[in-house]
């Protein structure tokens, strides 16, 4: 009897802290309050901030990291996860994407078409559109915008000037009441291109005269062919 009182009076203490602290966390749990914890992922550091704010929690930047595929300035991961039930006052933390790298524009001058296209791949950059101007460079890239050395982001889109055939234009020469080896002459001397066709025969038979496919003193293009309809 008397080892059971001394056990009781050595074990009672311990029973006592054990069952207060009990009660103590217990209390605290209950009148804790909790909120919904927000998704913040994908939102600015504004937009993250002011909803944090709206739930109870507090904000703060764990750090920024670089991001091709997510602009700046916008939130990539939080702690803790999204829609958890969590203590109030509590804070989440955030990862902050910096956005694509800053590169310069890389020459494109003077590269053919296909030699362009595959260097903006290799830079991670993406073609605009290609306007083709004449030019004595033909096939080949004359100019660029942005230009050369100017600093933009990864993935930006780059505009191509590329030199195309260039084309000259000839008046038509007036061949009313003139002599066909003349006009054939004149052809020649100006390197217009012509076909002749006979309407009738060939062209070592009889004819009494000629016709131009273009009307008498028209501009045209260098590319079309005069067709020279003797008869």
């Amino acid at each position: 009897m008397k080892t059971l009182k001394i056990l009781l009076f050595i074990v009672t203490p311990f029973l006592v802290f054990i069952f207060s602290t009990y009660l103590t966390i217990s209390v605290l749990l209950k009148t804790q309050q909790t909120t919904i914890c927000p998704d913040i992922r994908g939102k600015t550091v504004e937009e993250a901030k002011e909803m944090v704010r709206k739930s109870g929690l507090s904000f703060s930047i764990l750090r920024y990291e670089r991001r091709n595929d997510i602009p700046y300035n916008h939130v990539t991961v939080q702690k803790p996860d999204a829609n958890i039930n969590t203590r109030k006052g509590r804070v989440v933390y955030a990862i902050v994407s910096e956005g694509p790298e800053m590169i310069k524009t890389p020459g494109f001058i003077g590269l053919t078409l296909e030699g362009a296209q595959e260097a903006l791949s290799e830079k991670k950059l993406t073609l605009d559109r290609i306007i083709s101007v004449p030019h004595s460079k033909t096939g080949k890239v004359i100019a660029q915008i942005p230009a050369e050395g100017t600093e933009i982001l990864q993935l930006s889109a780059i505009t191509l000037i590329v030199g195309s055939e260039q084309k000259s234009y000839f008046l038509a020469p007036d061949n009313t009441g003139a002599d066909m080896n003349e006009v054939i002459e004149e052809l020649e001397a100006k390197q217009i291109r012509y076909k002749m066709v006979y309407v009738r025969g060939d062209q070592f038979s009889r004819h009494s005269g000629f016709d131009l496919s273009v009307a008498p003193r028209t501009i045209f293009n260098s590319s079309d062919e005069l067709k020279v309809s003797v008869y």
